[in-house]
Parts: structure tokens; sequence; C-alpha cells
């Protein structure tokens, strides 16, 4: 398997051991907040989260595929929490997002049309969960906006389309 980190950080600013020098928003919760002086708002939010899912179409699209196995889905909240959460935070949650987080964890199959949902719950943590094409493609999408893709083969192709969007990537091994 080919592996690749891909993110919103520029490698230039990592050290050797690879963490992020810059002080730089990971997570949604971080809307509102000052970051190199410039207040770091929802649209940019919701820019960067359509990126990082127009990534995994790309991805999808590369290998073909239209539907991908999950496992493990875990809820990161109680639904009490999670609605007092989304109330607080500056983004809508769509009604579409609600249901298909209330059915969640009964989901084993996903379809084309409802990765952007899953992703998105994903990206702003309101879930975890292994995102699979047996032998083929596994996603995972981690905590501070990280992106990893374990390839039956070489992504080379959509590199260019990735970086068009502002994002990294990044080749390594174990």
């Amino acid at each position: 398997m080919k592996k690749y980190n891909i993110s919103k950080y520029n490698p230039k600013f990592k050290d050797n051991q690879g963490r992020y020098l810059r002080e730089d928003w990971t997570a949604i919760s971080d809307i509102d907040k000052v970051y190199n002086g410039k207040i770091f708002s929802a649209e940019d939010y919701l820019k960067m989260e359509d990126n990082y899912i127009k990534t995994v179409y790309k991805i999808l699209n590369f290998h073909n595929l239209k539907t991908l196995k999950v496992k493990d889905v875990k809820k990161s909240f109680t639904q009490e929490k999670f609605l007092k959460l989304i109330d607080k935070q500056n983004i809508a949650y769509s009604q579409h997002l609600l249901n298909f987080y209330n059915r969640i964890e009964s989901v084993k199959n996903l379809e084309y049309q409802d990765i952007d949902s899953f992703c998105r719950l994903l990206l702003r943590e309101d879930i975890g969960a292994k995102l699979f094409y047996p032998r083929k493609l596994k996603i995972f999408i981690c905590y501070d906006y990280l992106l990893g893709i374990h390839s039956s083969s070489s992504i080379e192709k959509v590199i260019p389309e990735i970086t068009d969007l502002g994002l990294f990537v990044e080749e390594f091994s174990d």
C-alpha cells in the first residue's frame, strides 16, 4: 500500500519530528479565534472543510469507487451534549446532517452521496470511524485536520488537483 498524509499544513514549517511550528487552527472549535493576526471565520473553516471533502472525492474517483465500508463508528458526544455544542458554533448543521448523525451508528456501507456528510462529521470531530474499500483504499480522518490515505496504487495523478485545493500531500512509509 502507498501511504499519504494530506493536510493544510505546509511541510516546510515542520521540524525534524514532523511537528508543525506555526500557530494555526486545528478544529471547528477554533472559529472566531485569532491566528497570525487574523480572525479565523466560519467561512474560512467551511472553505477548508470543503477542500478536504473534494480531496476525498478525487481519490474515490481515481479508484472508481462509489461506496466505502464503515467500521467502528463512535459518536464523540451524547445527543444532549452534541446539540449544546453545535448550538454554540457559528456553523449551521443542516437538517440532513443532523438526521445523518442520528443514524450514524447503524451505517455499515457508505454510499457516494453520503460520503460528504460522513466526512464533515469526522472533520468536525463529532464522530470517529474507519473508512475503507477492501484491498484498495483506507481513509483516516484524524484530529488536527489530518487526512491519511492508504492506497493500493499511487495517487500521483491526482496530487496536482489536491495541491490546487491548498492542501499538501506527503508520501510516507512505516
